[in-house]
């Protein structure tokens, strides 16, 4: 009988999967994914043309991996009618099959996962994941009201990921061509944005983040 695989092995695949991606692939782990690996060796990934911060993270116990991502709405603060709408409409929508709703952190945020088997875990079925992760997003962000808070989070995170880029020393060219190809911005767009952003760094400083 095959051992069944480390988490170390099954996060080494998944991170190989997702940085040896191109832009013209027709299937999601097969774009060219933003990865940072954790010191916890978690995975955070990311793409730019749906700018939804997903996390990876295995459990060698249990031989599971489990993807997550959040709609980054807290709960904690709404009044007790509203969290039982909320929370009603969470439960119906767990009985779908692999994406499960959960309630994350001290303030409820609203999050989706996906667990999957590291036994059995495979490139096509990581695909399906991610494909129901960010399905399971965008439907919680609609029954929750929340598509215009969601869609500035995305712009927002967006504009993350090009500062990082601008930190990292991408000129202007690059970073237009990211945009273009990567996101599938106009080239008016994508040269307006790098120029709003290269200017506010300019003005800044030596770093944005300052």
């Amino acid at each position: 009988m095959l051992a069944m695989p480390s988490c170390k092995e099954t996060m080494g695949k998944i991170k190989n999967w997702l940085i040896e991606g191109r832009p013209d692939a027709d299937n999601l782990v097969d774009f060219p994914w933003e990865v940072e690996e954790q010191e916890d060796g978690s995975l955070k990934t990311i793409h730019p043309k749906f700018p939804i911060n997903i996390v990876a993270w295995c459990d060698d116990d249990i031989g599971v991996v489990r993807l997550t991502a959040t709609t980054n709405y807290p709960t904690i603060s709404l009044d007790k009618d509203e969290r039982l709408r909320i929370y009603h409409k969470l439960l119906r929508m767990n009985a779908a099959p692999l994406a499960k709703f959960l309630l994350f952190d001290d303030d409820d945020y609203v999050n989706v996962a996906v667990d999957l088997s590291v036994k059995t875990l495979g490139k096509q079925e990581f695909n399906d994941a991610l494909a129901m992760l960010i399905a399971s997003v965008n439907a919680a962000v609609k029954a929750l009201g929340l598509e215009e808070e969601f869609t500035k989070l995305m712009f927002n995170q967006l504009v993350m990921l090009v500062r990082k880029h601008i930190e990292e020393g991408w000129g202007r060219d690059r970073l237009v061509n990211y945009l273009v190809n990567r996101v599938g911005m106009s080239r008016e767009d994508a040269e307006e944005l790098i120029n709003d952003l290269l200017s506010s760094k300019e003005e800044s400083g030596p770093s944005i983040y300052t």
